[in-house]
């Protein structure tokens, strides 16, 4: 489903971003290679610690006292086991928070629900893709349709470090409704010229498919500061 869904995403708002080929898959685009599940969205870890692991065997004692001196053994205690009737223990749990999650709640905006998934997470890259569905209640507001009534979302965030000091991060929101598709993307790209002074570009899209009499308005705009932290 996660494939499925990240090469939809990828075909829609992508291009021309991720038209290269992938290594794993260097006869297809990397489009079909996501959606054909040739190319795995998990990454590899060759780590002895992976920031991505899933099921890993739970510690039988909890250590409680570290001590400093050489030769002296440390203190443990058991960590106690929860049985449920009819069922097995098993010790395994998993460090990481899942990839999926639902998110319902609105406001005097709106009213949605919502399903996503981290479809890539990895120390470079992060991926998440959100669809919903709702009622807008006030139209316009924060990038939403044009009327009153049931709509359709979905949201695309692409989070992404280029080398040390360099990162990029992509936003594509889409909502549609009764009279109209409203679609807001955001680029941004970082760089670290000093340890605390950045550069920080973004450029935003706006498109309203009722804008201009019904034929579609595109609205744009970008900046460009430099940015010092305390």
């Amino acid at each position: 489903m996660a494939e499925m869904l990240a090469g939809w995403w990828l075909a829609v708002a992508g291009l021309p971003i991720y038209t290269q080929p992938l290594p794993a898959a260097p006869e297809h685009p990397a489009i079909v290679a996501v959606a054909s599940r040739q190319v795995p969205l998990r990454r590899p870890c060759y780590r002895l610690s992976c920031r991505d692991a899933e099921w890993t065997a739970s510690a039988a004692r909890q250590r409680i006292w570290a001590p400093k001196a050489p030769g002296v053994r440390p203190r443990t205690v058991s960590q106690g086991l929860v049985r449920l009737p009819d069922r097995r223990f098993v010790s395994l749990h998993s460090p990481f928070s899942s990839r999926e999650f639902v998110r319902s709640g609105g406001n005097h905006v709106k009213w949605d629900t919502s399903y996503g998934v981290e479809a890539i997470r990895s120390p470079e890259t992060t991926l998440r893709l959100e669809f919903g569905t709702g009622v807008r209640i006030e139209p316009y507001t924060d990038f939403g349709t044009a009327a009153i009534g049931p709509i359709a979302r979905g949201q695309l965030s692409l989070s992404q470090e280029l080398g040390r000091h360099a990162s990029f991060t992509q936003q594509v929101q889409v909502e549609t409704g009764r009279e109209n598709t409203f679609l807001r993307q955001t680029l941004a790209f970082d760089y670290e010229l000093f340890p605390q002074w950045t550069l920080r570009s973004d450029f935003e899209l706006r498109h309203d498919t009722l804008g201009n009499g019904g034929r579609g308005s595109t609205d744009t705009e970008g900046s460009l500061k430099l940015r010092r932290t305390f």
